[in-house]
């Protein structure tokens, strides 16, 4: 959350001449409501089982850069279904980073209004062991969105 995964994700997808597909975004044009209005609706869990059902749709698809919640990597099914799917990349940023950058933010679920700095870093924590699974980690501190998807673009060409 905060990583920049959307942007960087699409000027990757650019850089490799594939489809980009943002997760977040399709699942609101399924849903035809917001992700803040599903979670506040429906609940988390609702959401995730929308994330997986729509993991299972895209390996039918052709071969693109996807851009996930963060969250996502928490269900096994959702982990295993991405590296059935290709390299998975994780944007690592530090929590000052995130938390500079969420500050700003006002349309995700997870981000109340007031928001409860404490609660996000554990949840933050709690998912690193998730993300240094990734094939590839790229810091984003301090670097452009284009400067990450060269990196990512570079990293990716390195390990085929």
């Amino acid at each position: 959350m905060g990583a920049g995964k959307s942007t960087a994700g699409q000027l990757t997808a650019d850089l490799l001449n594939m489809p980009f597909v943002d997760l977040d975004e399709r699942i609101v044009q399924s849903e035809k409501r917001s992700i803040a209005t599903i979670f506040a609706k429906d609940g988390e869990e609702y959401f995730r089982n929308c994330e997986t059902d729509l993991l299972g749709e895209l390996k039918e698809e052709p071969a693109a850069v996807y851009a996930t919640g963060g969250g996502i990597i928490v269900r096994e099914v959702n982990r295993e279904a991405m590296a059935s799917m290709g390299k998975i990349v994780y944007l690592s940023a530090s929590w000052p980073t995130l938390q500079k950058r969420l500050k700003k933010s006002v349309d995700r679920p997870l981000v109340p209004p007031r928001k409860k700095w404490d609660e996000l870093k554990t949840l933050w924590v709690k998912r690193q062991t998730f993300y240094s699974e990734a094939d590839i980690i790229v810091s984003v501190d301090g670097l452009t969105p284009m400067e990450i998807a060269r990196n990512i673009h570079d990293e990716l060409n390195v390990k085929e």
